[in-house]
């Protein structure tokens, strides 16, 4: 018995020795820190159509003008009269029932899109509009023309010439409308009017 405990140590202890040679020695190793400083400028990315062309339909301008598309005829009342075979109507159109044809309202929807950083004193951006050049569209061939009485820009919070907006970074644009309100007064020909223009600027403060 003490045979065979004699020839166990001695095997554990072979065995031991021989995973000593044969272990893969440690190697050496070394690791360091980097600290990463990145400096961000500030920077605006404005997104914009530089030309527009936008056809109104005949339905739509008379549903504008009074809530019925197209070409309509408005009963003007039942007047009576009695005497001569001479009377006068005196005809007094009524009131248009819808939009103000002085005061017309266009709206381009999604018209632009602001990316931005802000200054490192500062935290928003502003967009404004201005009427540039002239603010009446002519007619191609004739006289008749459109005016733009008035624009502002509305990204669903304010709606107005010039808006702030928290800087949105680069990643999410802000996007909105541009409102232009027009005065067909002398809008007397059908065709094509050219001519306005707007700008749009956009600024970090």
């Amino acid at each position: 018995m003490e045979r065979y405990r004699s020839f166990s140590f001695a095997a554990v202890a072979m065995a031991v020795g021989f995973l000593a040679l044969t272990a893969t020695p440690a190697q050496a190793a070394a690791s360091g820190s980097t600290d990463v400083d990145i400096t961000i400028p500030d920077i605006v990315i404005l997104h914009y159509f530089s030309s527009v062309q936008v056809t109104v339909t005949q339905a739509a301008l008379g549903t504008f003008l009074t809530g019925t598309a197209g070409d309509q005829a408005i009963d003007e009342g039942t007047p009576t009269f009695t005497g001569a075979f001479d009377h006068d109507l005196t005809i007094g159109p009524s009131a248009l029932t819808g939009g103000d044809p002085a005061a017309a309202v266009m709206i381009l929807r999604n018209a632009w899109a602001v990316r931005s950083i802000s200054l490192a004193t500062g935290t928003n951006t502003t967009l404004d509009i201005d009427i540039t050049g002239t603010d009446t569209l002519s007619h191609a061939t004739t006289a008749a023309s459109i005016t733009i009485s008035s624009a502002t820009v509305n990204d669903g919070t304010s709606n107005l010439p010039t808006i702030t907006f928290a800087a949105p970074g680069l990643a999410n644009p802000v996007v909105g409308d541009v409102e232009l309100t027009l005065d067909l007064t002398n809008a007397i020909n059908a065709g094509d009017y050219q001519g306005g223009v707007y700008t749009l600027t956009a600024t970090n403060v």
